[in-house]
C-alpha cells in the first residue's frame, strides 16, 4: 500500500510541474489587449511620450466681422481700432506658478497639469496624481518641505 502511495504522490507532483511549466510557457498577459481604447480618465504615473500641443483656443472662433448694419455707420477717425486680443472675452487664464520645482512627497519634478494645493498662501505643486491625497492627509508633514523645495524623507 505505501508503494501505491508514493506512486501516486510522486506522478501527482510531476504532473503539476509539468503542467505548470506548459501554462507559463504559453501565458500572455497581454493577449488581446492591443487596440483598446485608453479610459478618458486614465492618468499614467509615467509619461514617457510627449504630450500634443493643446490648443487653448480650440472650438472658439473670433468674431471678426460684426454683423451688417442698415445703414453704413462712419466711425470718427479718433476712435482706435479693435483689440486683436486673441484672449478677449475669455475668463483669465490661470498662469499662478507653484512654490516648488520637486514634489515633496514623490521627489519627482512638479506636473503642471496637477492641480496645486495651498499651503501657508503658497501653490504647493505635486509630481504625480497619488500625491495630492498623501498632502490633504498631512499637510503639516509634507509642507515645510514643499515651502523649501525638498523631498521628506521616511
Amino acid at each position: 500500500m505505501t508503494k501505491h502511495l508514493f506512486s501516486f504522490v510522486a506522478a501527482f507532483v510531476i504532473g503539476t510541474v509539468a503542467a505548470l511549466a506548459v501554462r507559463s510557457a504559453w501565458f500572455d498577459p497581454h493577449a488581446g489587449q492591443s487596440g483598446h481604447p485608453m479610459p478618458a480618465d486614465y492618468a499614467p504615473m509615467v509619461n514617457n511620450t510627449a504630450a500634443p500641443a493643446v490648443d487653448p483656443h480650440a472650438g472658439h472662433r473670433e468674431n471678426t466681422a460684426p454683423a451688417p448694419a442698415a445703414t453704413p455707420v462712419k466711425e470718427p477717425a479718433s476712435t482706435p481700432a479693435p483689440s486683436a486680443d486673441p484672449h478677449a472675452g475669455h475668463g483669465a487664464m490661470k498662469t499662478s506658478a507653484t512654490v516648488n520645482t520637486v514634489c515633496a512627497i514623490c521627489g519627482m519634478d512638479v506636473d503642471t497639469s496637477i492641480k496645486p494645493a495651498v499651503y501657508q498662501g503658497q501653490l504647493v505643486g505635486f509630481g504625480c496624481r497619488m500625491c495630492p491625497p498623501k498632502f490633504a492627509r498631512d499637510p503639516e508633514r509634507y509642507g515645510p518641505a514643499a515651502l523649501a523645495n525638498k523631498v521628506v524623507e521616511n
